[in-house]
């Protein structure tokens, strides 16, 4: 038994849990912060706390057990997700949403559990052949990938969705997919969420806002612009649309993108105030939370500020700081010097991940680092990005730090899962010495178990 704990912990990879452990601790520093500011979510710092003491079980559960067990169960496991995504439709709605099964002691979030199994499910089915290096073997792992987006679209929630996308990419390019081929779906996927599609104007209140639009004839068709010589009070608000027109004489349509039309109306909104920052009206409406988050970003200048402004906490004017924007709290509280070390600590995830995955030497294991790392990465750029003002707000939490047990107790059992690998990976008994004079050809190591009493050719020294 001894014996076991002392393997076990030689072979751990303690940066991944030191950054770990670190993140966690910081996004209960940042609820903290927040509870200050927002009375209604007083006590939720020390519910974290019991989320992270939860996650670090499952993180250690995780490790425990070989990761090829976690193969035989992937299909198993993967179905029983999708049955909770289809559960938890029957659920009541929280805040217009769908995303919680209670089970009386807590709840839980089955899209969060649904990218774990996603993970294992893929690599499992990605591990062995080649058929997905034609361009149709790529058939069957995209319809594995759409299967749970669709459902977790279903409830609304565009955040989690968005990240299977990412993931199915990293993993397939590891898998041996050709790059072209990706990038022609790619392509085709652009080109038709951005399709161009006609929707009527209200015809009477164009009419009354007529004087305010500029025309440009060519030929039969009329295009409007908005007057931008006037002042943004007097501007009429127009919606997110490649450009206006009119056929002859007959009715206004405004050329939208297809993936605006699809969407929900707050998501729509949401797309409309990243696209419009610099609009007045748009700020202090639509795009208020992103408004109010880059500007406690910028609040914290270099150290973050932990005194009061005019009376107020820094952070009561941001919706949902503690799930969402906590990156913008973390921002306001300890300033630049405070998001760069949260970045650091993913880089040292991220960094360690990357060496799992290259020197691992089994498909499934390699498949598995691949896409925790994906996972966790996508999240990062997301979350940070629509902080930033530099992607649209999508509902994503920030990976170990936001608010949520669920997204804290599936991350840590992700990165067990890549601290696994990382523990079951070969050995490297010794440095390889120094040749000299002309290499000599050797023949490649038999792949995967030695069988048949057959030996690994001599290392030359």
């Amino acid at each position: 038994m001894l014996d076991a704990l002392k393997t076990y912990l030689r072979y751990t990879s303690w940066p991944i849990i030191s950054a770990m452990v670190t993140l966690m601790t910081i996004g209960v520093l940042a609820i903290r912060a927040s509870e200050g500011a927002d009375a209604t979510i007083r006590g939720y710092a020390d519910q974290q706390v019991v989320y992270a003491a939860v996650g670090l079980c499952a993180f250690v559960a995780v490790t425990v057990v070989p990761y090829a067990r976690f193969g035989r169960l992937a299909y198993p496991l993967f179905a029983v997700t999708l049955a909770m995504l289809v559960a938890v439709l029957f659920q009541p709605a929280v805040r217009g949403a769908h995303r919680w099964v209670d089970v009386r002691l807590f709840k839980v979030q089955p899209s969060e559990i649904a990218k774990f199994t996603f993970i294992v499910m893929l690599a499992w089915y990605l591990r062995y052949g080649d058929h997905y290096r034609r361009l149709r073997g790529l058939a069957v792992p995209f319809v594995l990938t759409f299967v749970p987006m669709a459902m977790i679209l279903v409830e609304p929630d565009l955040g989690t969705s968005l990240l299977f996308l990412p993931t199915l990419y990293f993993m397939l390019l590891m898998a041996g997919a050709k790059l072209r081929h990706l990038l022609v779906i790619v392509a085709l996927g652009t080109l038709a969420v951005l399709c161009p599609v006609p929707c009527p104007v209200d015809g009477s209140a164009f009419a009354a806002d007529a004087g305010k639009f500029k025309a440009t004839r060519i030929g039969p068709l009329t295009f409007y612009r908005v007057d931008e010589s006037l002042d943004w009070r007097r501007r009429p608000e127009t919606p997110v649309a490649y450009c206006r027109y009119r056929f002859g004489g007959g009715k206004v349509y405004d050329l939208q993108p297809l993936c605006l039309r699809m969407m929900k109306g707050h998501q729509s909104e949401r797309v409309e105030g990243w696209l419009r920052q610099g609009d007045p009206r748009i700020t202090m409406d639509k795009g208020y939370q992103g408004h109010q988050s880059m500007v406690l970003l910028g609040s914290g200048r270099w150290l973050g500020q932990d005194a009061e402004i005019a009376g107020q906490a820094p952070f009561s004017a941001l919706p949902d700081d503690h799930t969402d924007f906590i990156f913008s709290v973390v921002g306001g509280k300890r300033g630049f010097v405070g998001c760069l070390t949260v970045l650091f600590l993913y880089g040292v995830v991220f960094l360690y991940g990357v060496e799992i995955a290259a020197i691992t030497y089994d498909p499934f294991g390699r498949l598995l680092a691949v896409g925790v790392v994906a996972l966790l990465f996508s999240q990062l750029v997301i979350n940070a990005g629509m902080t930033m003002g530099l992607m649209p707000i999508t509902g994503m939490t920030l990976p170990l730090v936001s608010y949520g047990g669920s997204s804290l107790v599936v991350n840590c059992a992700a990165l067990g899962l890549l601290v696994n690998v990382g523990q079951r990976r070969p050995i490297l008994l010794s440095a390889p010495a120094f040749e000299y004079g002309p290499k000599k050809e050797r023949p490649p190591a038999p792949y995967g178990p030695v069988s048949g009493g057959a030996e690994l050719p001599p290392i030359r020294k």
